[in-house]
């Protein structure tokens, strides 16, 4: 970043010297380099920051052409201009000294008996000097975060050291802006503007500055400097220093930079680490589920390393998860879309389960979502069974409010006494998926044990043969009703549902009573059919499966 111009113009060099126009004390003005001016386009070959010596000797009579240099040199950032008074230019024009003043850029007179390499030289050794401070303080910072990360002393350590070499309250945020490392509780409670840094960040900017309130007292205001940590094309944290003790100089970037380094190894370590465990988990998960191991012993002592206790019943749920290519159409990216899906869906099963069970065990597993749901001793199957019903159809409406009109489908497996069985109970959620979709179509809720006589005719892959099984009037009713919304069809199916009980018909239907009465006519009519029998009412019971199944 250069010496500061105020700090350069303290030394002994420039006694002899004045400032003729412009500011240079309370202006940050860095000078990273000194030459002389030899030509009147030499703004066209500097990068901004040099400290330029001049006499003007080749345009000391061109007042145009020196106003058109300051401005340009103005311009392009150089930090100040030095004008030699001799022989070519006995005084500086008051029209350079005006141009400087609006500018508000730096000229400083330079009496012609003063060599330029008398103020060349000393500026040469101290912004060398500079820059050697720089290397050396930048490898002592480097070392000491390089430490810590060998060490393995965690987060915190990084924070409380960056803090040491700043001076300054250093606070480490998660991602929301939620403090998750501070070395002093009172400053967990900082106020920030939030909306604004986020703004910044959509805006690339590296290391952004905002002002921060105290919460316990909201007459305050200090600067925060901030750098995101990005890890893996993420965002996973931010660093803030408060300038709360002593001024946040350059050094502190050199600090906060190794610091972020730092943080950024501690992170990608820490994601590593879960990657393996999340591949070890899914690969006992994969074993469980699949019934690959030789002994209930084995997989008591593997399951241990994860705290996972098996020597309980479970029952197996899966959530598959289809639909979403409106999702991945938003994100632009489809390598993206069902990881992200995935991700979000796996939070949501983690915040809803606190609230109807513990310790349940999770399983990402393609588009599938498999659950170990633990069976509470005391508590009644059928309970049981009511309430991972609730709990999957909260997952459900919450998936839908938070990301979408995304289909997640529920197969629920029978029992399993020990994790032996759990291969056979996960083979039924499986089941029940494929059969509760070819049944009550996607994001349906299917318990395996509720299939019933579902189970026999779903294994018929042959449709055309299965629809042999069907009544020929019950088809003939199906060809009738395709052009009438199949209300007949389906006036049927709630009647037998409701035990030929024509009143519960039309409560369950939300019509007239004498609708249904009218519609059961039209059956027996089309159908010619005797809604009486039994035995007949069950075949057309069996052929009203069978047409949902092919259908």
């Amino acid at each position: 970043m250069g010496v500061l111009l105020e700090n350069l113009y303290k030394m002994p060099c420039f006694q002899n010297t004045r400032v003729v126009a412009g500011r240079i004390h309370n202006k940050e003005i860095y000078v990273e380099g000194i030459t002389i001016i030899e030509a009147p386009d030499i703004a066209n070959w500097i990068r901004g920051g040099e400290l330029l010596l001049t006499s003007f000797y080749s345009i000391d009579k061109d007042l145009e052409i020196q106003k058109e240099i300051v401005s340009k040199l103005s311009q392009k950032g150089a930090a100040t201009l030095i004008i030699k008074t001799s022989r070519f230019l006995s005084e500086i024009p008051k029209e350079i000294i005006e141009l400087g003043n609006q500018l508000d850029f730096p000229i400083i007179e330079m009496p012609g008996h003063v060599k330029y390499i008398d103020i060349m030289y000393p500026v040469m050794a101290e912004i060398f000097n500079d820059q050697v401070n720089r290397l050396n303080y930048y490898k002592a910072c480097h070392e000491r975060f390089t430490d810590i990360t060998l060490r393995m002393k965690g987060i915190p350590s990084i924070a409380q050291t960056l803090e040491e070499l700043v001076k300054n309250p250093v606070i480490i945020f998660d991602n929301k802006f939620n403090p998750i490392v501070c070395n002093d509780e009172k400053y967990k409670d900082i106020e920030i503007q939030v909306d604004n840094l986020k703004q910044l960040v959509r805006d690339n900017y590296p290391i952004y500055h905002t002002e921060v309130k105290m919460a316990n007292n909201t007459d305050s205001k200090y600067l925060m400097i901030t750098e995101p940590i990005e890890v893996l094309d993420q965002i996973k944290a931010y660093i803030g220093i408060i300038e709360l003790n002593d001024k946040i100089e350059d050094m502190c970037f050199i600090a906060l930079e190794s610091a972020a380094t730092a943080l950024r190894f501690e992170m990608l370590k820490e994601i590593a680490i879960t990657e393996v465990g999340l591949k070890y988990k899914g690969d006992l998960m994969d074993d469980i589920l699949n019934g690959r191991f030789d002994s209930i012993d084995n997989i008591y002592s593997r399951s241990a390393i994860f705290g996972w206790n098996l020597e309980r019943q479970f029952i197996v749920i899966l959530l598959y998860i289809s639909q979403y290519e409106e999702y991945i159409d938003n994100e632009n990216d489809i390598t993206k879309g069902p990881h992200l899906i995935r991700e979000k869906i796996m939070k949501i099963v983690d915040r809803v389960s606190y609230y109807y069970t513990k310790d349940q065990i999770f399983y990402n597993r393609g588009d599938s979502i498999a659950i170990l749901w633990p069976k509470n001793e005391s508590e009644d199957l059928n309970l049981t069974y009511k309430r991972i019903k609730r709990f999957t159809q909260e997952i459900q409406e919450i998936v839908n409010v938070d990301i979408g009109q995304i289909s997640i489908t529920v197969g629920i497996g029978g029992l399993a006494e020990d994790p032996m069985e759990i291969q056979r109970s996960y083979g039924e959620a499986l089941d029940a998926i494929e059969y509760g979709r070819k049944i009550q179509g996607e994001g349906s809720v299917i318990a395996y044990d509720e299939l019933g006589i579902y189970k026999l005719l779903c294994s018929f892959d042959n449709k055309d043969k299965l629809k042999e099984f069907v009544h020929p009037n019950l088809l003939r009713l199906y060809e009738y009703d395709k052009d009438k919304n199949n209300e007949l069809i389906s006036t049927l199916e709630v009647y037998l549902k409701c035990n030929l009980n024509a009143v519960k018909t039309a409560e369950e239907l939300f019509v007239h009573y004498k609708t249904v009465l009218y519609r059961l006519n039209r059956i027996k009519e089309i159908t010619n059919l005797d809604l009486e029998d039994r035995n007949k009412m069950l075949e057309i019971e069996v052929g009203l499966k069978i047409l949902r199944i092919i259908n």
